[in-house]
């Protein structure tokens, strides 16, 4: 690496870090804005519910809410964050007139965006990190709003007739994803024939991994009695007790369920272990982990065709650059979500995690080969 490369690099790194910083600050200054009410009335119940200060409580939930937010949102626009870095550094050394005595002595300007395309490379290679290791250890606390933290004993949302494999449906009146624990229980047993032979109630239940299935506190199980005669009301048996009933419906399915976004952060070892779930939506599940490489290799490319607007031989206007470099990375952003979004359904859905990588691939390479150097 020489002299010119390090620099480069440097002046790059110095500027993503600042972007970061000033981002990632003025989104959690203004959701904290909307927030602060919820946020001081939940410091003000753990206060009450645990002793200490409101104050710190507040501060405490605040920390335990925005630090994975700021994480996942790293790992989410860390393609815009680069291109936005790349910017400011050649605009910087234009204006300076330092990409101008560089260019005079010989140094072809591919050579000069080099530093630039390794170096975002490699941030995006650190945001894959940051989702696989960090960003899906905190999945539970990112599916949550900042309303579910008001309350130290929260009672959530119910879940009603998700379908396992065999037809059963499971249902319950809340749902914890925190523990992942039901209370309220009911599950319809289904026969051959799609109707309900047996319904188990419960209290609460409990997730049982080894057994792949759910453990009951004050279960029990009515079983419906087949007189033969479909004109008359058929009678049902007495309760009886049951502690375990074996589904693939896990905490995993029922959450991936409830948030649409939660199948989406979690890490490739957690999706190839939810992909062997009969429960789980397979395509959609393919479709995310082959975007989270394609949209990787994507970033690098939107950072190639943007790169253009500010590596020039003669100084570029900063304010028509910074608009069509803006405009060219933020609308091909939007364009491969779209893509990724509606063209799964129709599509194969790893087919459909590449095609914007397969669209904009030859679209970088003619750009790059118009370049002046």
């Amino acid at each position: 690496m020489t002299l010119l490369d390090r620099y480069i690099i440097r002046q790059f790194l110095l500027n993503f870090v600042i972007l970061m910083v000033v981002i990632m600050g003025l989104v959690v200054m203004i959701d904290f804005i909307f927030q602060m009410e919820q946020f001081s009335d939940a410091g003000d119940n753990y206060a009450q519910a645990h002793g200490g200060s409101a104050l710190m409580w507040m501060l405490k939930l605040m920390a335990g809410y925005y630090g994975p937010l700021v994480l996942l949102l790293i790992a989410y626009l860390v393609g815009l964050l680069v291109v936005a870095a790349m910017g400011f550094t050649y605009l910087a050394l234009a204006r300076s007139g330092e990409l101008v005595t560089i260019i005079s002595g010989g140094i072809s300007l591919y050579r000069v965006a080099a530093p630039v395309l390794i170096a975002g490379g490699l941030i995006n290679a650190l945001a894959l990190v940051d989702q696989e290791f960090l960003v899906s250890n905190m999945v539970d606390r990112l599916t949550m709003r900042p309303g579910d933290f008001k309350q130290p004993d929260r009672q959530t949302a119910g879940m009603y007739y998700i379908e396992d494999s065999r037809g059963d449906l499971i249902s319950c009146g809340s749902f914890d994803p925190i523990s992942g624990q039901l209370s309220q229980v009911t599950i319809l047993v289904t026969d051959d024939k799609g109707q309900w032979d047996r319904r188990i109630s419960a209290k609460t239940a409990t997730w049982n991994d080894a057994r792949r299935g759910w453990e009951f506190v004050g279960g029990q199980v009515i079983v419906r009695m087949d007189t033969g005669n479909v004109e008359s009301v058929q009678p049902i048996r007495p309760p009886e007790p049951v502690a375990f009933f074996g589904t693939d419906v896990s905490p995993q399915v029922l959450k991936a369920r409830r948030a649409a976004i939660y199948s989406s952060l979690l890490s490739m070892r957690q999706l190839s272990e939810l992909l062997d779930n009969p429960a789980a939506d397979r395509p959609e599940l393919l479709r995310i982990m082959h975007s989270r490489f394609s949209m990787m290799v994507f970033n690098i490319l939107i950072l190639a065709i943007a790169l253009p607007q500010f590596l020039t031989r003669v100084p570029p206007n900063p304010v028509k650059a910074a608009v069509y470099g803006a405009a060219i990375a933020i609308g091909s952003w939007i364009q491969a979500i779209v893509l990724l979004q509606f063209m799964s359904g129709s599509l194969n859905p790893v087919v459909a995690a590449w095609l914007p990588v397969v669209i904009y691939l030859p679209i970088t390479a003619v750009v790059l080969s118009r370049i002046k150097t």
